[in-house]
């Protein structure tokens, strides 16, 4: 939630050239006091205030703020709001909103004007107005929810799904073939849990796969989607289907197609069967070392079928699709991530669950890690083959993940290995960076900041700790920038290229340019940066070292400017 300083840093801002609707987001909105000839427009104002706290309740929390034009800059934005009663309005927004909603009202006094600020709290529950009208806060924007994406929203604000029992659904419902599965599944991901010994009923009551429900045990949707029976399963969660394809040459037309309506455990069982056929390994030797490198890791490609049929949204229709090319696996599943999870925070954000009963099943099976680590234990397997992590596309209503073949770096699955041995126990940023290293010469705070998706702070810190025993540092202020260091060049056998990046010199650097000047009259920070190989800010810094050395002169300005030799 904003607090007031940040919308007096707004507020500035404004009164210095911007315009309010350039400053709104998901959590914050400005709007005009509506008022006619100086008397305030008491329904509007009303209707105007429900809306908003109905919007900004339904998604993350938010702030309204009462008393700024949208699209006029400067002082003129601001008016005035005069004759309002904050124990008023929130008594109105407590009427005009089901369930009922608190919101609470702050008097800002800004320049000559005062203003008002309506501050929000998420909600656990849904909301709508006094007409039943439901709607949520998306970007700039609140927009209405429909029927059919109330049970969604419900899911997000944490309703679970796979906790609800079915109708005429009972104990002659479970498969126990499908019991005997999870029971062996339990014995091979974890070992010793006392869960094995008990016997089926117990086994699923601890698990908290079974309700209570007027006296008698009943399986829940989980239950029904591990150990249900397949004509069960097909009648009352006919949404739940995961659809194998696999593909030759043609990337738009399937040589195989499977449909499987099967219990969880089974489906994943069956999908692997489908895949293990096709997934070549080769065998990295190294000394004394060898380690067979599997196209398609087993663990990775679990891990991502886990994942899609865990967290699929199971109020919606719509398959899991599992795609198989020659040169990767694509997984699909129904609804987008959940929350404020998306393809640019997968890695680190905290985990939530769409299916928190399913979830904590497979916890107990121990293929799930209660911490969600999954995709972090992808990243780390494929980069330590040397293979490309994992990629998320971007997908609205989908979850989409992409897991690469391709042609894996040996020469750096050999190197993270023999530091392995050595004793290095690998950070799973570090081999991120030394990866992306792998294909590029340089990488800057603010890339590292991207790749291991955290903050800028962290990533600083973390190249700083890689510095001596990984990377060499060049460069100051915003031009610094991280190379592998003499050591792991060699170690890697790229002696050649660290002589290449490292051996020019900022006199060299320098030079270049002005042969470059000399044989084409001119030279941009463009061309700097493919001569050199440095960055903007690098190239930048240089131009103007030869500026100041009066060795060339600048013409022209922003986008359009280039560097002359000085006569």
């Amino acid at each position: 939630m904003m607090d007031l300083e940040m919308i007096k840093n707004a507020l500035d801002k404004i009164r210095d050239g911007s315009r309010a609707s350039d400053l709104e987001g998901k959590e914050l909105d400005f709007k005009s006091y509506p008022v006619r000839n100086g008397v305030p427009l008491k329904k509007k104002l009303s209707d105007m205030l429900s809306e908003y706290a109905v919007a900004f309740s339904n998604a993350i929390g938010g702030v309204l703020v009462l008393g700024v034009k949208d699209n006029i800059r400067g002082p003129d934005a601001f008016m005035d709001v005069r004759d309002f009663d904050a124990d008023e309005y929130k008594k109105i927004v407590y009427d005009k909103t089901h369930p009922h909603i608190i919101v609470d009202f702050e008097k800002m006094v800004y320049g000559d004007s005062r203003i008002v600020v309506m501050s929000v709290s998420k909600s656990p529950v849904v909301h709508s107005n006094s007409g039943g009208v439901k709607c949520k806060r998306v970007g700039t924007e609140n927009r209405i929810i429909y029927p059919e994406e109330e049970t969604t929203l419900r899911v997000e604000k944490g309703e679970d799904l796979s906790e609800a029992l079915i109708p005429d659904t009972d104990l002659s419902s479970l498969d126990h073939v499908e019991i005997a599965r999870l029971r062996n599944w339990i014995d091979k991901h974890s070992p010793g849990n006392d869960l094995s010994s008990l016997d089926d009923m117990k086994l699923l009551h601890a698990m908290g796969l079974m309700r209570k429900d007027d006296g008698n045990i009943l399986p829940t949707v989980a239950c029904l989607l591990l150990v249900g029976k397949e004509d069960v399963l097909r009648e009352k969660i006919s949404q739940h289907e995961t659809v194998f394809l696999r593909f030759e040459e043609d990337d738009t037309n399937p040589v195989k197609t499977l449909y499987i309506k099967s219990p969880l455990l089974k489906t994943i069982d069956q999908i692997w069967d489908m895949i293990e056929p096709y997934n070549d390994i080769v065998t990295i030797k190294d000394a004394f070392m060898e380690t067979p490198v599997p196209s398609f890791p087993k663990d990775v490609v679990r891990e991502g079928v886990l994942n899609a049929l865990t967290h699929r949204d199971y109020s919606i229709n719509g398959s899991v699709y599992v795609k198989l090319f020659k040169d990767r696996i694509e997984i699909s599943n129904p609804g987008g991530f959940i929350g404020e999870i998306t393809p640019e925070n997968v890695l680190t954000h905290p985990p939530l669950r769409r299916n928190s009963l399913l979830s904590e099943a497979f916890q107990h099976i121990g293929v799930v890690n209660k911490a969600g680590l999954g995709v972090d234990r992808m990243y780390r397997m494929l980069i330590s083959y040397g293979k490309m992590p994992p990629e998320y596309p971007y997908y609205k209503d989908n979850v989409v993940l992409v897991i690469r073949d391709g042609n894996f770096d040996e020469t750096l699955a050999k190197f993270v290995g023999r530091r392995a041995k050595d004793g290095h126990g690998w950070k799973l940023n570090e081999l991120i960076v030394i990866h992306y290293l792998r294909r590029n010469d340089q990488i800057k705070t603010v890339d590292a900041a991207r790749l291991c998706q955290v903050i800028t702070r962290e990533a600083s810190e973390l190249l700083i700790s890689m510095e001596g025993r990984f990377l060499e540092r060049y460069g100051k202020g915003k031009g610094t920038y991280y190379q592998y260091s003499k050591e792991i060049f060699r170690s890697l056998g790229e002696v050649t290229r660290y002589t290449r990046i490292s051996g020019l010199s900022e006199r060299r650097m320098l030079e270049l340019i002005m042969n470059h000047v000399s044989s084409y009259g001119k030279v941009t920070n463009s061309d700097v940066r493919e001569i050199c190989g440095v960055n903007r800010d690098h190239g930048l810094r240089l131009l103007r070292e030869l500026v100041s050395q009066k060795r060339i002169q600048l013409i022209g300005e922003k986008k359009g400017a280039f560097y002359v030799e000085r006569s």
